[in-house]
């Protein structure tokens, strides 16, 4: 119940796809939007600076003529512009040193314009003064362009704003109509794009469905599109494949546990009906007593191994580090195992260089090289050979132990480390199969790992890498006589 609370997720939110498309169509919308005003209000300004700079010119034309042609030439281009443009969109008016009008077009339509009433303020050679006004008979606006032509001379030309005007109307119209029948497509392909988005994720949450519905073996099927889908279906598929391999190794480990379990608590179940039938000696009920306390040992040894391993592989006690000599703990384990050597005829050979430090967990480092040494003496037949060394250098330190044992299959080299797996699959070896599991854990808990190679019926090498933290001398030190170099 309080998982199911942390994810429940809020109501009505809507799908995915959804969501997408609203992003999707708002975005390009906004987008759109954003366009056509910049583009409205860009145009606008362009047709009102040509029409500015029309007048202008308007203007300067006017003083060139008054140059090259004297004030006649004036007023006939006053009456060519009247008789060429349409004099309810254009006005000129020509005014003397006194502010009189001398010549003008026809001002009809253009009741309202303001008298002239300051030509002090106009020279012959300043620019020609802009200014907008808005007439009370008039829709449109108009420009207005006053200039001096001479001191005695103003000329003032003015034009309608009404072409610009219907310009920007049927800009404004032509954009309302794309931006409302684009509003529309852009939803439509911003859904299509959210489905082709989201029909990856769909089938990850299928295949994700369907395994939980118990089908291990369902995958979701990739699109080769190269795209984050495609990585989370492929990251999605190798994590079902995780499951699916950890679900039937706990199955099988599971089988290992019933089995390794079910043999010791089978011989205490024997013990005891044997000892609760008949009449038995003292020495009888004492004999059962020391094998039902075997037993339990035994149970007692495979429960803390387990519990061994999973703290090795959890990291618990790597706080309790220390500065440790490998070299030194190495030699103390071919100390401890050199009468078992040498028990079962097998030539020891040791090569260990001194002067190893790291950082680690002593006792655990402790059973991490007695496990490796006790399974080589334990698979080497007599007259064999064991042989350990450890070397390093700057990339690290290698610890190996090679024996002249049975080897181990080229099927089995990739899971002898998982827990309760054993070659020997009938069991009849001595054992619970964690041994090798914990030597990786703890080999992994100090930033190192173990790697094997064998070959069945001849030999098998097992080798932990780990890190250096100092470098040894180039001396060797070696057990006793007994004990000969590699």
């Amino acid at each position: 119940m309080y998982l199911k609370s942390r994810i429940k997720l809020p109501e009505n939110r809507g799908t995915l796809s959804t969501r997408l498309t609203c992003w999707y169509a708002s975005a390009f919308i906004a987008f759109l939007f954003t366009t056509l005003a910049c583009m409205y209000l860009a145009i606008g300004s362009i047709l009102d600076h040509r029409l500015e700079e029309d007048l202008i010119e308007d203007v300067e034309e006017f003083r060139e003529y008054l140059v090259s042609g004297g004030l006649e030439s004036i007023y006939e281009e006053i009456q060519r512009e009247v008789k060429h443009n349409d004099q309810s969109t254009f006005f000129i008016r020509l005014f003397d040193g006194k502010g009189r009008l001398i010549a003008a077009s026809d001002l009809n339509p253009w009741t309202g314009l303001p008298p002239i009433s300051a030509l002090d303020t106009f020279t012959a050679d300043k620019k020609p003064a802009l200014k907008g006004l808005s007439l009370p008979d008039h829709e449109h606006d108009i420009k207005m362009a006053t200039g001096a032509l001479t001191p005695d001379l103003l000329l003032q030309v003015g034009e309608s704003e009404q072409e610009n005007d219907e310009i920007m109307d049927i800009l404004l119209l032509v954009s309302s109509v794309i931006f409302f029948v684009i509003i529309p497509l852009a939803s439509y392909i911003g859904w299509i794009m959210a489905q082709r988005a989201v029909s990856g994720i769909r089938e990850v949450s299928r295949a994700a469905q369907d395994i939980k519905n118990g089908l291990l073996d369902r995958r979701a099927l990739v699109q080769r599109s190269g795209d984050e889908i495609t990585e989370l279906a492929e990251t999605f598929n190798a994590m079902a494949e995780r499951i699916r391999t950890l679900i039937s190794e706990m199955h099988e480990m599971t089988d290992n546990i019933a089995h390794d379990l079910r043999s010791p608590l089978a011989r205490i179940r024997a013990i005891s009906e044997v000892a609760l039938t008949g009449q038995s000696s003292t020495e009888a009920y004492q004999k059962a007593a020391a094998d039902t306390l075997e037993e339990c040992d035994r149970l007692l040894h495979m429960i803390n191994m387990t519990l061994d391993v999973a703290e090795a592989e959890a990291g618990v006690g790597n706080a309790q580090k220390e500065e440790l000599n490998l070299s030194e703990l190495a030699l103390e384990a071919c100390e401890l195992f050199g009468p078992l050597a040498e028990e079962k005829s097998i030539k020891f050979n040791v090569a260990i260089d001194p002067g190893f430090l790291l950082p680690g967990n002593k006792h655990n480092l402790q059973r991490m090289l007695a496990n490796l040494i006790d399974n080589a003496l334990k698979y080497t037949p007599e007259n064999g050979a064991v042989t350990i060394q450890l070397q390093g250098g700057t990339s690290g330190i290698k610890f190996s132990v090679a024996d002249t044992g049975i080897g181990i299959p080229a099927a089995e080299q990739a899971r002898i480390f998982e827990r309760f797996y054993r070659c020997d699959q009938s069991r009849n070896q001595e054992g619970c199969g964690l041994g090798l599991s914990f030597s990786r854990a703890v080999a992994r808990a100090h930033g190192g790992d173990i790697y094997v190679q064998s070959e069945t019926h001849k030999h098998s090498v097992f080798t932990i890498a780990l890190p250096i933290l100092s470098n040894p001398p180039t001396e060797q030190r070696f057990l006793h006589p007994a004990m000969k170099t590699s």
